[in-house]
C-alpha cells in the first residue's frame, strides 16, 4: 500500500501505525511526500496535487483529469469496408490496419475529433482561494469547503476556512461547470449556505453522505 501526504501528515500516519504494528504493518507500505504536480498516472486519468493554506498545516488539494478520446465514426467505417472484429479494435487503439484487399486504412480515417476529458478538482480545509485558479480553472466539477457564510468572513479567516460566497466566486471566476460545497458549519442551515453560493454561481449544490454525481 502506498499513501502519499504531506511531510507531516506521513510523521503522524507513521507514528499511529506504529502505534498499532509496533514493528511494523502486515503489508508492504511506502510513504511518498507530496510536492505540487503529478502524483500518478493510470493511464486512464491522472492525478495532479496542490498545496493550500490551513493554519499552518501541509495540506494540499487534488486534481482528477481523464484523457480525452476519439470514437470511431460508423460511416466512415462502413464507407471505407472496415469489418467488424479486431481490425476496428487496432484502429480505435490509433494503429493503421491492412484490409484484406490490400488497403491500408489509418486511425485518422476513422476517428472523430478528441472529446471526453473530465476534470475533478477536490479541495479540503482551505483558508483562502489565492492562487488556486490555474488549477481549478475549467474544472466539470469542484469540490470545495464552505464552512461560514459571509456575514462571518472575521470567524472563518480566525479560524482557517471558507465563506459559501468566497467558494462560489472561485467557481464563477474560473469556469467552473459544477460547484459542491462539503464542510458546512452546523450552525446554518443548509438553505442559508446554498442561498448564498448560488446568488453567486447558480450550479451550486450541498454534498451529502452518499452522493453520486455523474462528471
Amino acid at each position: 500500500m502506498t499513501v502519499h501526504g504531506g511531510p507531516g501528515t506521513l510523521d503522524v500516519v507513521s507514528r499511529v501505525l506504529a502505534g498499532f504494528w509496533g514493528e511494523g504493518p502486515p503489508v508492504p507500505l511506502e510513504l511518498v511526500p507530496l510536492s505540487e504536480g503529478p502524483v500518478m498516472d493510470t493511464g486512464e486519468f491522472a492525478v495532479d496535487c496542490f498545496p493550500v493554506r490551513h493554519r499552518d498545516t501541509d495540506s494540499f488539494a487534488f486534481t482528477f483529469q481523464s484523457r480525452s478520446r476519439r470514437h470511431l465514426l460508423p460511416g466512415r467505417l462502413a464507407a471505407l469496408g472496415v469489418p467488424d472484429g479486431p481490425q476496428r479494435r487496432e484502429l480505435a487503439d490509433g494503429r493503421p490496419v491492412m484490409l484484406a484487399d490490400g488497403r491500408t486504412v489509418d486511425p485518422g480515417d476513422v476517428l472523430g475529433p478528441p472529446a471526453g476529458a473530465k476534470k475533478l478538482v477536490v479541495v479540503g480545509d482551505t483558508e483562502t482561494t489565492e492562487g488556486y485558479s490555474k488549477h481549478v480553472r475549467d474544472a466539470d466539477v469542484l469540490v470545495i469547503e464552505a464552512t461560514f457564510l459571509d456575514r462571518d468572513a472575521a470567524m472563518a479567516r480566525d479560524y482557517g476556512h471558507l465563506t459559501a460566497a468566497k467558494a462560489a466566486a472561485l467557481a464563477a471566476e474560473n469556469g467552473v461547470k459544477q460547484l459542491v460545497l462539503t464542510h458546512i458549519s452546523g450552525r446554518y442551515p443548509d438553505e442559508e449556505i446554498l442561498a448564498e453560493a448560488t446568488g453567486i454561481f447558480r450550479d451550486s449544490r450541498l454534498a451529502a453522505d452518499f452522493d453520486r454525481i455523474v462528471i
